[in-house]
């Protein structure tokens, strides 16, 4: 079946989402997630693009760009290669390590660049891993804040909140910590395939086959499918069609 063709946007501005396969971490620490930053200002240069937005989670990434000389897909080759590259040398892997291709949706207007914002923003507080969402690292969140423009194209985003500097960055703090239930374009929204499902219990458990999988003590089971239970892309029927355990077994958890 051939691919569905991506979206263009009349704009050239796009929310991108890329992701690791079988949702393993594609920025693994710290060290991944400055050498990703470092790739996108490098890049930017050179492929002539504004970055809006971003947020670097350990499985997958957020982008908001607008494209330039080359498009959405030619930057995010040049980035990706670069990275994958660079990705394999320091974890001693080889191969892929982004799911497929990147997803992405177009931004035709400022209202909907503010919803993507505050929507990506939001997503470390929505799953747990801070109570606010200037307390999450890994966000262009703080750049916008402090008016430091960096890699993130600041002037577009702030002016859609007025002319006024004081007015308009009280304006974008207000936004951004406003209780809200965006709907944009998620990465925990596309359900993992039954091969990526199977692999991700391989790895998780540290073993090579199913057979060994039903193998492990109880303890190291119930870690492993309740990890993969709190992914979210998943369901307790599927965990339970591809791992062999049963799914009343699976709820418990």
């Amino acid at each position: 079946m051939a691919r569905k063709a991506r979206v263009k946007s009349s704009t050239g501005i796009y929310h991108i989402i890329i992701r690791g396969i079988d949702m393993q971490p594609v920025l693994a620490d710290a060290d991944d997630k400055n050498e990703f930053l470092n790739l996108l200002e490098y890049y930017k240069g050179r492929c002539d693009y504004e970055v809006y937005g971003y947020l670097l989670m350990d499985d997958h990434i957020h982008l908001v760009l607008k494209e330039g000389q080359k498009t959405v897909s030619n930057i995010m080759k040049c980035i990706g290669v670069k990275y994958v590259a660079w990705y394999n040398a320091r974890h001693g892997r080889d191969g892929r390590l982004f799911h497929d291709r990147f997803k992405s949706e177009p931004i035709e207007d400022e209202r909907y660049l503010q919803k993507v914002l505050r929507c990506i923003y939001q997503e470390p507080v929505r799953i747990g891993l801070v109570t606010e969402v200037s307390k999450y690292k890994w966000s262009s969140y703080q750049a916008y804040l402090h008016e430091t423009a960096g890699v993130i194209h600041i002037d577009k985003v702030l002016a859609s909140f007025g002319k006024d500097a004081a007015h308009r960055k009280i304006a974008f703090r207000k936004y951004m910590n406003a209780p809200a239930n965006d709907v944009c374009l998620e990465a925990c929204r596309e359900k993992i395939t039954d091969e990526d499902l199977f692999s991700l219990l391989l790895r998780l458990s540290g073993v090579k086959s199913g057979s060994d999988l039903k193998k492990l003590a109880k303890g190291q089971r119930d870690e492993v499918l309740r990890e993969v239970k709190a992914k979210q892309s998943t369901s307790t029927w599927q965990i339970a069609k591809v791992s062999g355990f049963s799914q009343s077994l699976i709820s418990r958890l």
